[in-house]
């Protein structure tokens, strides 16, 4: 855990959004991340190398005659830990000049700098801090948000998720280029162009890829291999939170469009989300619900009670899963504290379909049941937990399930009772899969129940959206995009949750626990870094 200042020394490495820096005795602790564990706000840095100088400044404090014979041989074992830590063009250390960017003549009230390689810097003591904040947090990935400067990257799967709530190309290049202090680079324009140009374009260019062309499901009056498609009408995307930073205009019209289609195979639809991301066709796909329409699934009559009165960052977060109409599939991250539940509760109500709920464990089962009684007007006949301790089941066509990815996804043999459950549930159409502390959902047992399980909507929750092997990628084509991130340092400003202190605490390292630290190919090294950091 991160969050002082650090020692004199010889110094340390520290990674920030991509970029190492080096620090000479004394100074700031640079981040990559800011993640809430456990009600206490902890900045993660994720790179090897870092790891690697830690252990390394701790024996040389230790033992400074040892570190100096062995200096060569583990700076060595280091260089090579630190090259497998990148990938692409991070394999080499790249300066780059940015000493040529021309600043606007009132640079100084504009909050944004911005990169041509993506990046986006923000200061957060400009006036123009909050409308800038909201906008970058929809067309952004956030890498790293200390007090004074907040640190962005712009991605294909963040600006696919941008104009898939309802910003144009043109509105998003027209904001940024209004915000930045410097001319907006062409390498960002041509970057935002090619991420953004094929959204809504593309179903005949879709069909002609063989994974996707197989998954289709081919209407009856359709002769094999015609390219007909259903045609439908849809309200187009409400969407007005900009308006002060685009002179004026809404972003998006509410206006009746034609929607067209095509019906892909229930079991392919994994695989045709994956097939469709920016590393393979980079047409990436969006889920959505048009649950007001849905005559099929029973209605299910539950509302928020009147004391539920969200607050204004989670009316914001439900905004982009609701903005036009229909429930959009995707995730939503908020810190310790600072409110899921109801998010998840209020989703649920508005939706007002079946509804199954996955916790991590029992305990948190027995929280979201609680939660549910609280915020809703739920009966208790309509929602049940479903346990190895508690096997229950609701009375009628609709209710709310609340159980574990583990008591889904295991693969053994269940008792009797449990068996008919599962079967229930795996039969059922949801209208809301509500996923709580999404961002385990990638490990492979869990991953089994998006498959395992048939939901129209997924609604991913956490606080801690990063994980040590890499794959929280694979939720963009699991559940979807991100839809809202909050920042725990406005919550904490605005008074919504606790305070916290971050205090860093190095203990030196056994010979034994450093002997096998060292070691590359060790199953126990990651659990040992683990183990760096909570001592």
């Amino acid at each position: 855990m991160a969050g002082g200042h650090g020692e004199g020394g010889d110094g340390e490495i520290r990674r920030c959004g991509g970029a190492d820096f080096f620090l000479a005795g004394a100074g700031c602790c640079l981040s990559s991340e800011i993640r809430s564990c456990g009600g206490v706000e902890i900045r993660r840095c994720r790179s090897r190398g870092y790891q690697r100088c830690r252990s390394r400044r701790r024996r040389l404090q230790s033992s400074p005659k040892q570190g100096a014979v062995e200096d060569e041989e583990e700076m060595m074992d280091y260089a090579e830990d630190f090259d497998d830590d990148r990938d692409g063009d991070r394999r080499e250390n790249k300066k780059v000049d940015f000493t040529k960017l021309e600043l606007k003549p009132d640079h100084a009230n504009r909050p944004l700098w911005a990169c041509a390689d993506g990046r986006i810097f923000l200061e957060t003591f400009s006036p123009l801090y909050k409308q800038a904040y909201d906008f970058l947090i929809a067309i952004a990935e956030p890498v790293c948000r200390p007090e004074s400067m907040h640190e962005y990257n712009l991605t294909p799967h963040s600006l696919y998720a941008a104009v898939s709530v309802g910003l144009e190309t043109e509105t998003i290049i027209n904001v940024l280029n209004k915000l930045s202090k410097t001319k907006l680079p062409r390498e960002m324009i041509d970057f935002i162009h090619g991420s953004t140009a094929n959204y809504g374009k593309v179903l005949r260019k879709l069909l002609k890829d063989e994974v996707i062309a197989q998954a289709r499901i081919l209407p009856s009056e359709t002769s094999h291999g015609g390219d007909a498609f259903t045609v439908s009408k849809a309200v187009g995307e409400i969407e007005s939170g900009h308006e002060d930073l685009v002179g004026g205009s809404d972003l998006a019209a509410a206006e009746e469009k034609e929607t067209h289609s095509f019906e892909v195979d229930s079991a392919q639809v994994e695989n045709v989300k994956q097939r469709c991301l920016p590393n393979a066709l980079n047409y990436p796909m969006l889920e959505e619900y048009d649950f007001r329409n849905d005559t099929v699934n029973p209605d299910l009559n539950m509302e928020l009670k009147p004391q539920a009165q969200p607050r204004p960052y989670q009316e914001k977060s439900l905004s982009k899963m609701f903005g036009n109409g229909r429930a959009r599939s995707g995730i939503i991250v908020l810190p310790c504290g600072a409110g899921k539940s109801l998010v998840g509760v209020s989703a649920a109500c508005r939706i007002r379909k079946s509804c199954l709920c996955l916790a991590t464990n029992a305990v948190s089962v027995d929280q979201w049941a609680f939660q549910f009684k609280l915020w809703s007007t739920i009966r208790d006949d309509q929602i049940c937990r479903f346990t190895s301790d508690s096997k229950e089941s609701f009375r009628g066509n609709a209710g709310v399930v609340v159980t574990t990815y583990n008591m889904v996804a295991f693969g053994g043999k269940r008792s009797e009772e449990s068996e008919k459950i599962i079967e229930e549930i795996r039969n059922r159409e949801w209208g809301l899969l509500l996923m709580d502390e999404v961002h385990v959902v990638p490990a492979h047992m869990f991953r089994k129940v998006i498959s395992l399980t048939k939901s129209h909507c997924k609604l991913g929750l956490t606080a801690t959206l990063v994980r040590e092997d890499e794959r929280i990628t694979d939720l963009n084509f699991l559940i979807g995009p991100k839809l809202y991130e909050a920042n725990w340092l406005d919550l904490v400003k605005g008074g919504f949750i606790a305070n916290v202190q971050c205090a860093e605490v190095w203990c030196p390292m056994t010979k034994e626990f450093f002997a096998e630290y060292l070691k590359k190919e060790n199953s126990k090294k990651k659990q040992l870094q683990i183990l760096d950091h909570l001592v």
